[in-house]
């Protein structure tokens, strides 16, 4: 971790394996990630890196891209549990783990909306990588884009009005960004070189992220 002007870098892990994709609680308490002592899991620790604790201790299966909700309450994730990848959701503490989209393809990466009501993720479904969207029970899944290249890392707005995503349809990846029911699909990089893993800042407390 380091200060916003990328002065005091400090280390908030230190344990064998791998931990990586850190992603901080709306109310800036805890950080999610993924860790492979073994095999990948979701963990949860304190933001100043003391007490890491598994939250999926699954140890037969892949659990991999935490997602917090809003208010802090669940966490979305991706997980192969159940044989192929699919997105879950569980309480932050772990309990009332679920299933959301229970395809035999793969659905991976999810990003709620600003409101807890809907998740977008990245299905294989139709062969290619689309953004897809659903409601926070599994319920409603819907593509969002159509093209023939991959559409992946779907990133949602803190303002909840704008969807960010990577792009291969014009030969490289670029950061594209459409309105929540797919529509304005707008190319926002347009360079030659590779541009993916978008992000929004944290909505203002004018309300604007």
């Amino acid at each position: 971790m380091i200060d916003a002007d990328g002065s005091k870098p400090r280390r908030l892990t230190n344990r064998p394996g791998i931990d990586v994709f850190p992603v901080w609680s709306p109310d800036g308490s805890k950080i999610a990630y993924h860790s492979k002592p073994l095999i990948f899991a979701i963990f949860l620790m304190n933001a100043t890196g003391s007490d890491p604790v598994n939250l999926t201790d699954v140890r037969t299966s892949t659990d991999v891209h935490p997602a917090w909700s809003p208010y802090s309450a669940k966490i979305a994730f991706t997980s192969t549990r159940d044989c192929n990848s699919e997105i879950y959701v569980m309480n932050a503490d772990s309990t009332g783990v679920v299933n959301l989209t229970n395809h035999p393809e793969t659905d991976f990466f999810p990003s709620w909306s600003a409101d807890s009501k809907e998740l977008v993720f990245v299905s294989q479904r139709d062969v290619k990588r689309e953004i897809y969207i659903m409601n926070a029970d599994g319920s409603k899944q819907t593509r969002l884009t159509n093209n023939d290249s991959s559409d992946e890392w779907p990133a949602w707005s803190s303002d909840g009005q704008h969807i960010a995503f990577t792009s291969r349809r014009d030969g490289n990846e670029e950061i594209y960004m459409m309105s929540t029911d797919g529509s304005n699909q707008t190319n926002l990089t347009d360079h030659p070189a590779d541009d993916n893993y978008a992000d929004w800042p944290p909505k203002s407390e004018g309300g604007h992220s």
